[in-house]
């Protein structure tokens, strides 16, 4: 029993200082310890069984060994089940804790629908202890709110997780009130997390004044504790460099951006296993911010820094790390097309399509939209080499794709396949396809202008443009091009 309890403290020391796969080794050797242990004496064990169990979850999951991890937890929550029953006030903290993990490992393995029942049934159980002692239970309660904020956002209904992380932060907000020094960092993490709920809302002003008062008390935290804040306030300026680019703001982006890469690069030299996949991340959207300013040879630049990080990534970790590896070099498609570099530009977007075929293979649901999404991309590189032929059948292999997305959520995905109408257009017309051409069109008319009642300020625009294009079609087929007028 002394060796499975030192083996446990052992293994929770080493995931404290980031050696995980020692963790993991000494959590695996404790829980064998503790199960025979248990099997001898299961009420004196059965905790330390689970407790042990949890552990070893989050040592797996510290390793991105998802599938070890969930069975590791799924075990832990079926004794503490077990436990509730013969003492419940005694074990239901526990057990609202342990799922809530769960809803954790769910979600890194994109199980995205079990995740929300995990971290709802654990907000039931924080819910009824709150009401019995609050004083201990609230900081629980406002933490899985939090969560809950992420799980609804990963379902896309994005009303129900601003409400859940605004429940979060006034939770927060009383607690900094009596406890700045304990609660200050959980608030700030939530107010960054409310910046991308606004974001996600098209609502961003306000997104980015919660990620404005997120920097601020990381900058103040980070004064106090720089080893332990650096990192979270790179991370919120990262995605004030989103927010500012959201308005246009691109010079102040970049700043954001670049300062974000700075404390990156600084994190790195530390720790490269830990920051190099968010300075890779980084560089990225530096490519994204430079390019935005025209500035094409420094985001190119930018760009494939990013990919020469990834590439090492996918090398140790190809689960993890394939599909940022696929988006950047789907993003550099498009610096070197920016360069007219039209043959690399080509190769790029080419090989960005291979590796989201095989991801498609793996998880269809969270990868077609990508795969879409650099289809599309492939019709313009090839009809910018006048491969007109070609430019259609990736279009047209683009949109199949884009109308099975709108059947399972048209609110998502409509203005992806409205684009990509206009884009099937065009290269009909490039191959002087002129009546199918006016086809097509006419639908991604039709589509923008549902599009515009419900969103006039973000689609009215695309509308009238589309309307020059639908006008420019019938022209030249020598019919009358005047429309009825828009709402």
């Amino acid at each position: 029993m002394t060796t499975a309890r030192f083996l446990g403290w052992i293994a929770n020391r080493l995931g404290f200082i980031g050696r995980f796969i020692e963790a993991r080794d000494c959590d695996s050797h404790a829980v064998l310890l503790w199960r025979s242990l248990a099997a001898e004496n299961p009420d004196s064990h059965t905790p330390d069984l689970a407790r042990q169990l949890s552990s070893q979850g989050t040592s797996l999951s510290n390793l991105n060994q998802h599938e070890e991890s969930l069975d590791a937890t799924e075990e832990c929550i079926a004794l503490c089940r077990s436990l509730v029953e013969k003492n419940p006030a005694l074990y239901t903290p526990d057990l609202a804790r342990r799922i809530g993990n769960l809803g954790d490992s769910l979600s890194n393995l994109n199980q995205h629908e079990e995740s929300l029942d995990a971290t709802e049934e654990s907000i039931t159980l924080y819910r009824s202890l709150v009401e019995k002692n609050p004083a201990s239970y609230t900081p629980d309660l406002a933490r899985q709110l939090g969560n809950l904020g992420i799980r609804l956002s990963n379902l896309n209904r994005h009303e129900e997780s601003l409400g859940a992380t605004e429940d979060s932060i006034t939770l927060y907000r009383s607690l900094v009130e009596k406890n700045p020094t304990s609660y200050t960092p959980d608030l700030a993490i939530q107010l960054g997390n409310l910046g991308i709920r606004l974001s996600n809302l098209n609502r961003h002003e306000e997104s980015l004044r919660a990620t404005e008062r997120s920097i601020t008390l990381y900058r103040s935290l980070v004064e106090k504790n720089p080893t332990s804040y650096t990192p979270d306030l790179a991370r919120q300026l990262g995605n004030l460099g989103v927010q500012l680019s959201n308005f246009n703001r691109h010079e102040e982006s970049l700043g954001a951006t670049e300062e974000c890469i700075t404390l990156y690069r600084s994190l790195v030299e530390k720790d490269p296993v830990s920051y190099t996949p968010y300075l890779a991340h980084q560089l990225g959207s530096l490519g994204n911010r430079l390019s935005n300013l025209n500035r094409h040879e420094e985001s190119l630049r930018a760009t494939e820094r990013s990919i020469t990080l990834y590439r090492s990534l996918v090398e140790k970790n190809p689960a993890l790390y394939t599909p940022n590896l696929a988006l950047q070099l789907g993003n550099l498609g498009i610096r070197l097309s920016n360069l007219i570099w039209y043959e690399e530009a080509l190769g790029a977007t080419e090989e960005s399509i291979t590796l989201y075929r095989s991801l498609v293979e793996r998880n269809p649901a969270s990868y077609t939209p990508d795969l879409a999404r650099q289809l599309g991309n492939l019709g313009i590189r090839l009809s910018n080499l006048n491969q007109h032929k070609e430019a259609l059948g990736a279009t047209e292999d683009s949109l199949t794709l884009y109308r099975s997305l709108v059947e399972k959520n048209p609110a998502s995905y409509t203005p992806d396949l409205a684009i990509q109408l206009i884009n099937l257009g065009i290269r009909l017309s490039n191959l002087n396809r002129h009546e199918e051409s006016l086809e097509v069109t006419q639908e991604s008319f039709l589509l923008y202008e549902a599009l515009v009642i419900k969103n006039p300020a973000a689609y009215s625009s695309k509308r009238d443009a589309v309307r020059h294009r639908l006008e420019q079609c019938l022209l030249r087929l020598g019919r009358d091009t005047k429309l009825p007028d828009s709402a």
